[in-house]
Order: structure tokens, then C-alpha cells, then sequence
């Protein structure tokens, strides 16, 4: 029991310090909060493993952590404000999906005899290139990929992530200004009050908000969010089960139901203005992801490394040949330089990197259009993954 309660401690308190380190020290920033939560969990499953805790425990927390977390990252999204987008903006995001999909296909079939459950990977990386980490979380939990596969894809993605961005930032605006038209500037007014709370939404910056008032506010969202799951999980148990029960196993039979409904939930309460504008959902939504790291962390299965190489491979691939394509399809359709490289950003990143990028790339006009497009990945991810990993699944 002691074990118990510690490990549920360890969840819910070790984010924080990590968020707490990541800010103070440049290095553990670059490795990033999400890694250091699953570091931290999996050497921490040593002693509760060695204390007798019962680790399913934390298997079980982390499908409901990555429950609650989804519909409060979709709250904040303003999908009214898509009207805002120019017809290449949105051209050139429909263009990086297509080049996820087909890559998706490719690696499928390629890897399939390689890498374990290769459609549910397959999947995951749909959701992580149209949307981000949530919905390969979301996607992978709806899908009953294990936690060792999860992680092991998540830390591939880190690694991969890395080396593209860093080619994003330096190499491809050189690319990209020679094989496609020069960005001409649309000459509207910047935004500046809009692009500044998207800043400080993706970013996490703190507020000048009264504390009470800021924690008041992550409770109501958090109550909101777990009405949503009690929504999905009540439609769930209205569901024919081969369990012929009510138990966890028929909730688990329809985690892909339950997070289709949790998704289409968060986004359907974005449209309510006051929750759409309320501070906070998207960075008390990341918490759960992280305490949903740790978790992860703490279940993990070190014999899972011997396909390390095999995901790793396949993640490359649909990364960078995603990315190949997008840029094939931009020259045809004659997409300009910029848009295309901030559609490509909002794809593999989502909102969270588009300001660092538009600010490489020197144009504040793109950076409002870029987290529009990285905001509905986020909408649109967990539809996209779930529906072809069951296309996967039957080919």
C-alpha cells in the first residue's frame, strides 16, 4: 500500500520538478520535459519494483491521465479562427497530411515483418506528424499498443526531431528558396494581441494572473475534462462487449471509441468562448502528459529495446520522407518557400515550435497561420490514426 501511494506521489509531483529544472538549466531544457519525466520514472521503478509495488498500477493510471489530458489540450483551440488562413497556408498543412499518409502506407508494409505491430506504429506516427505527442499518446493507448512501444516511439521521435529541426532552422530555408517561389508578404496587419496569448499558451510562460485564481481556474478545466471522460466512458458501456460485463476490460476493448469521444468533446467545447478563452487548458493539459510520462517511465520493459533500431528506422522514414514529399507536392503546386516550411513545422512539431522558426525565418506574419495549422492537427490527429491503424490492422 505504502508503495502504492508513493508511486501515485511520484506521478502526480515529479513534472513539476522537472518543469523546475527544465527552466533553470539550458541543457535539461534541450533534452526536453517530456524525456526527463520518462527518465525519471524508469529509474525510479527500480526501488518500486524492488519494493514490491504492484506496476500495473501505473499502466492503468496512464490511460486515464492521457484521457483527461486530451480534451483540455483541444479547449483552447480557436478552429472559428481557421477562416483567417490563406488558401496556400491551408493547401500547403493538407499537403504535409497527404505526405504522412502515404509514408505511413509505406513504412507499413516495409516494416511490417521488421518491427512488431507495425500498423499500430504506423498509426501513432499519423497522429504525431499531423497533430503531435498527445495524439501519439492517445492513438497509441486507444489502440492497445503497449507502453514499451509507446515510449520507445516517442523516444525515437525525440531523437529524429532533433536532427530535423536543427536541418530546419539551417539547411532548409536554403533548400526551399531555391526549389520553390519566394514568399511574397501578404501586407496585413500583424495580430500582436492574438500571436501574444498563443505565445504564452504554447510556451508556458507565467502569467500575471493571482495564483489562486490561476489554480481555481486548472481545477474547473480539469472537472470539465473529467465530465468529457465520464461522457466517453458512459457511451462506451452503451456499447455490445464480447466481455458481456461493465468492468475495466469492455472500457478497454473501446479506448478507441472512448477517445474519438473525447476528442470530438474538447473540440466541440472550444467553441464555447469561455472555455476557448480560458487561461491554462492547454498547459494543464501538458501536465497530464507529463505526469503520463512518468508513468510510462515507470511500466517500462527494458527487453523492448531489441526492436529499438527497428522503430527508430521506421520513425526516420516517415519523418524525413514526409517532409521529401511535402516539398515535391509544394514545387508542383507552386507553394512558396515560408508556407511551406511552417506547415511542414506545425506537422512534425505542432504550435509549440512554430514561434522559434517564423522567428529564424525573420517573418512574424507567418507565426499566427502556423499555430492555426498545428491546432488543427490536434483536432484532426486522433480521427486520422485511429481510423487507418484499423485499416492497418486488416491488410
Amino acid at each position: 500500500m505504502l508503495m502504492s501511494v508513493l508511486m501515485i506521489l511520484a506521478i502526480c509531483f515529479l513534472p513539476r520538478l522537472t518543469v523546475l529544472a527544465t527552466a533553470k538549466v539550458p541543457m535539461l531544457n534541450t533534452l526536453g520535459s517530456v524525456f526527463l519525466c520518462y527518465l525519471g520514472g524508469l529509474i525510479l521503478s527500480f526501488a518500486f519494483k524492488a519494493g514490491g509495488a504492484d506496476m500495473s498500477l501505473a499502466s492503468d493510471l496512464s490511460s486515464v491521465l492521457v484521457c483527461i489530458a486530451m480534451p483540455l489540450i483541444l479547449f483552447s483551440a480557436d478552429l472559428p479562427a481557421l477562416k483567417k488562413l490563406a488558401k496556400p497556408m491551408l493547401i500547403s498543412y493538407a499537403m504535409n497530411v497527404v505526405a504522412v499518409l502515404i509514408m505511413a502506407f509505406l513504412a507499413f508494409f516495409l516494416f511490417r515483418g521488421i518491427v512488431q505491430n507495425a500498423d499500430l506504429a504506423s498509426a501513432m506516427l499519423i497522429g504525431d506528424y499531423t497533430g503531435g505527442t498527445p495524439n501519439l499518446f492517445a492513438i497509441g493507448k486507444s489502440l492497445g499498443a503497449d507502453n514499451d512501444q509507446i515510449l520507445l516511439l516517442q523516444t525515437s521521435d525525440m531523437i529524429g526531431g532533433g536532427i530535423y529541426f536543427f536541418i530546419l532552422i539551417s539547411l532548409m530555408p536554403v533548400i526551399t528558396r531555391k526549389l520553390l517561389p519566394h514568399y511574397v508578404p501578404v501586407g496585413h496587419e500583424v495580430n500582436y494581441g492574438e500571436t501574444a496569448h498563443y505565445e504564452s499558451e504554447f510556451s508556458g510562460e507565467k502569467r500575471s494572473i493571482k495564483p489562486w485564481r490561476s489554480f481555481l481556474n486548472r481545477v474547473l478545466l480539469v472537472l470539465l475534462s473529467l465530465c468529457c471522460v465520464a461522457v466517453a466512458m458512459g457511451v462506451a458501456l452503451l456499447l455490445p462487449s464480447k466481455f458481456g460485463n461493465v468492468g475495466l476490460a469492455k472500457l478497454s476493448e473501446f479506448m478507441a471509441v472512448i477517445m474519438l469521444v473525447l476528442t470530438t468533446l474538447g473540440i466541440a467545447l472550444s467553441f464555447v468562448k469561455k472555455v476557448r478563452s480560458s487561461t491554462d487548458s492547454y498547459s494543464t493539459g501538458q501536465y497530464f502528459i507529463l505526469m503520463f510520462s512518468v508513468a510510462m517511465g515507470l511500466c517500462f520493459d527494458f527487453s523492448a529495446m531489441s526492436t529499438a533500431l527497428g522503430v527508430f528506422a521506421m520513425l526516420m522514414l516517415v519523418q524525413f520522407g514526409t517532409v521529401i514529399l511535402h516539398l515535391i507536392m509544394a514545387k508542383i503546386g507552386k507553394i512558396d518557400d515560408q508556407t511551406m516550411l511552417i506547415t511542414s513545422t506545425a506537422g512534425i512539431y505542432g504550435p509549440a515550435f512554430i514561434i522559434p522558426v517564423a522567428n529564424a525565418l525573420k517573418n512574424e506574419e507567418i507565426v499566427l497561420p502556423g499555430i492555426l495549422c498545428g491546432i488543427l492537427g490536434y483536432a484532426i490527429g486522433n480521427y486520422l490514426g485511429i481510423a487507418f491503424g484499423g485499416l492497418f490492422s486488416l491488410l
